[in-house]
């Protein structure tokens, strides 16, 4: 089923995620976390094949490791998951619409970008256990991407942060468009590779990015690098999807919004980045 007009929808999914936060903290954390393990996983994944390609003198390991990411998403959209960034849009929508205060706004970030967190944390420790990356040179695709992110000024990780979210929400919200399946599939893995390759700031998957680095080359990061750019990409990604998507898709179609809901919409059975 597509959302035509996708406000209304997404305002009720914004109730509906109020709901659970506020009777179900637990189950909202772990739903963060289960996130956050979804995108350690598909970004460990990606620094392997990454590797592969450059450890063999292709220059085309970035398409490599970017094409791939888009699985991420498609498995927090399927799996119903809570991701900070697209969590940023549906409570701003919330808040722009009347479901949602910004109390309980500022508290489902929070929950959410810490629930993201444990996961990103929990799978890094398990997927040690295993072997890690595996041989892991000085200059891995890894260390090499970690070392751009963190040695970037402050104003410039805040607007590559600032349009991550902003392709990131828009790959959230554009598919709510289309009815195919397919083609929402596509539309997702076309619009991330686009915030990846691009090499925008994606604050939870910079997490999970540190994390590997770290698990694996424990000096190369410092607590400053880490803080250094996550604090510009979290503020950039908030900008991006709270401004750039909810506030203009506020604006263009408020029009269509109906009176709030007393009881929060089912999920649809098929695909649906309602689910973020």
């Amino acid at each position: 089923m597509s959302h035509t007009y996708s406000l209304d929808y997404v305002a009720q999914q914004a109730s509906a995620k109020r709901t659970v936060l506020r009777t179900a903290t637990t189950r909202y954390f772990l739903s963060a976390a289960f996130a956050g393990a979804l995108i350690a996983l598909v970004l460990a994944v990606s620094m392997r094949l990454g590797q592969l390609f450059h450890s063999n003198g292709s220059p085309y390991y970035a398409i490599a490791y970017s094409a791939f990411f888009g699985t991420a998403l498609v498995a927090i959209i399927v799996s119903k998951t809570e991701l900070f960034t697209s969590n940023v849009m549906y409570m701003s929508l919330g808040k722009l619409t009347g479901r949602v205060s910004s109390a309980e706004a500022l508290a489902s970030w929070g929950t959410v970008y810490f629930g993201n967190l444990a996961g990103i944390l929990l799978f890094t420790m398990v997927w040690m256990q295993t072997g890690g990356l595996g041989d892991y040179p000085a200059d891995h695709v890894a260390s090499q991407i970690a070392a751009v992110k963190t040695s970037a000024p402050f104003m410039k990780i805040f607007w590559k942060g600032v349009l991550c979210n902003w392709i990131i929400c828009l790959a959230v919200w554009l598919p709510m468009k289309l009815e195919n399946e397919m083609a929402k599939i596509a539309l997702v893995f076309l619009l991330v590779f686009a915030f990846f390759f691009s090499g925008f700031e994606h604050s939870i998957a910079n997490m999970a990015l540190f994390s590997l680095v770290v698990a694996h080359a424990p000096a190369a990061l410092s607590f400053g690098d880490i803080l250094h750019n996550l604090l510009p990409a979290t503020l950039g990604n908030i900008v991006g999807g709270g401004v750039g998507v909810a506030l203009l898709a506020f604006m263009l179609e408020r029009h269509t919004l109906s009176a709030p809901a007393k009881t929060a919409q089912k999920p649809a059975n098929k695909l649906s980045p309602a689910s973020l």
